[in-house]
């Protein structure tokens, strides 16, 4: 499981620029998946060994007709809520304001670890400006600039060392396919794990999960066993509104890793909002293998063809993921999220041949040749799959870091045409002979 590290503070103080510092210090882990959108509002991040998340309370969707000042005190304190360390920012620019002393107030009730942070000093010469901020009662103070990348070092070794211990890795059950059920609350995903339950009749037991507020269900269906892994029962703290509650989805973040397959349910009626896609980025940034279920469709009027498409045009990069529509409620089409997750399972697994592989680069560099290099030539000596779950190939050529972004999801995509494949993760990794 990881950390969640929150980044908190009232508008324009540079929370989006210091999440965007310290992904870019851990995108090794993540750049090489092609389809990944770039513009996430939570992302896994590496600081000394440590992976974690790290997510900017900015990103996070709200009601659009709620009151913003409003909006932006519950959504920081929704963030308090779930995160393990706080990094709360400041604007070095001017003088602190009532909302910051609020955002401190609201602080100091909670029991986590804060990490209180100056923004915008660039330079030695504005160190003077923290001062000021100590007025609001904090004993420790950070200085950095979130644009230049000063002092971020400094906070990071702070928040790693704050981190929970890290927890020993779960046995893994080769027999048994761990599925997520992630999504936003109240999409009716307790629902659907009991609905699968029920489906043939099964004993299913309930087992302490190892994710904070999350409940495994193992599942044994004629001779198949599945671990289902419910992330329902967000519970309400700091007067949080129905409204907020809806859009949260940072439970669902610590669950992800521990499982093979990922279903992310959304609500028909409500469609595909930002907090879907900033998910479902998360979900392949983390290779693994989703399904897009759109739940209670039994209530919907609508064509189901026309609704696909435009689901998938909102999709982006992500739009061959496998979609389903189904009802948690009268069970339809819920048999086939089954037979979908085996068979993604396998997807994941797949092996090409070294020689396999070297003839569907070849063939895709011969349709579209490289661009130049500083003015030289850049070639791919060979290729060599380098892992599955999701699967992983290895490019080794004279100028690796030459092989740009919309190069490597080419190549992805004339791999996956020849897997037969869409909609799964793979990962591109360049590296020199």
């Amino acid at each position: 499981m990881h950390p969640i590290l929150a980044i908190v503070g009232r508008p324009n103080v540079g929370k989006s620029r210091l999440f965007n510092r310290i992904v870019g210090k851990g995108k090794a882990i993540v750049a090489d998946i092609p389809g990944v959108t770039r513009d996430r509002h939570y992302s896994l991040a590496d600081w000394l060994g440590r992976e974690f998340i790290v997510v900017d309370t900015g990103g996070l969707e709200l009601d659009p007709d709620a009151d913003l000042g409003r909006s932006i005190t519950e959504q920081s304190l929704k963030a308090i809520d779930e995160a393990d360390v706080i990094v709360c920012l400041f604007d070095g620019q001017i003088e602190p304001v009532v909302k910051d002393r609020e955002v401190v107030d609201a602080l100091r009730k909670s029991s986590k670890c804060v990490i209180f942070v100056v923004n915008k000093i660039d330079e030695d010469v504005h160190e003077r400006r923290v001062d000021a901020f100590y007025e609001l009662g904090i004993t420790k103070l950070f200085s950095v600039s979130a644009e230049h990348g000063r002092g971020v070092d400094d906070i990071l070794d702070e928040a790693v060392a704050a981190f929970p211990p890290d927890c020993k890795k779960e046995e893994k059950d080769e027999d048994r396919l761990a599925v997520a059920v992630v999504g936003r609350p109240n999409v009716g995903k307790s629902t659907l794990i009991n609905r699968i339950c029920g489906t043939k009749r099964v004993v299913a037991h309930e087992l302490a999960g190892t994710t904070r507020d999350a409940i495994d269900v193992e599942i044994d269906i004629e001779g198949k066993k599945y671990l289902f892994i419910d992330t329902a029962g967000v519970k309400r703290r700091w007067g949080v509104s129905e409204r907020l509650e809806k859009f949260t989805a940072l439970r669902s973040l610590r669950t992800v890793g521990r499982a093979d397959i990922v279903l992310q349910l959304i609500d028909a009626s409500d469609g595909l909002t930002k907090q879907d896609i900033s998910l479902t980025d998360f979900i392949r940034g983390e290779g693994k293998g989703s399904i897009l279920l759109v739940n209670k469709w039994d209530l919907m009027d609508a064509s189901w063809e026309e609704y696909e498409i435009r689901l998938r045009r909102g999709l982006g990069d992500l739009k061959n993921l496998a979609i389903i529509p189904v009802s948690a409620k009268t069970g339809k089409n819920c048999l086939k999220i089954l037979s979908a997750a085996d068979s993604l399972s396998r997807a994941l697994g797949t092996k090409l041949t070294t020689s396999a592989l070297n003839r569907i680069i070849e063939a895709a560099i011969e349709g579209h040749h490289m661009p130049v290099y500083k003015g030289k030539e850049v070639k791919i000596y060979y290729a060599t799959q380098t892992g599955t779950n999701p699967p992983t190939f290895t490019l080794f050529s004279n100028y690796p870091e030459a092989v740009p972004y919309t190069y490597r999801k080419y190549l992805t995509n004339r791999i996956l045409d020849a897997m037969g494949e869409k909609g799964i993760p793979v990962r591109i990794v360049c590296r020199k002979k």
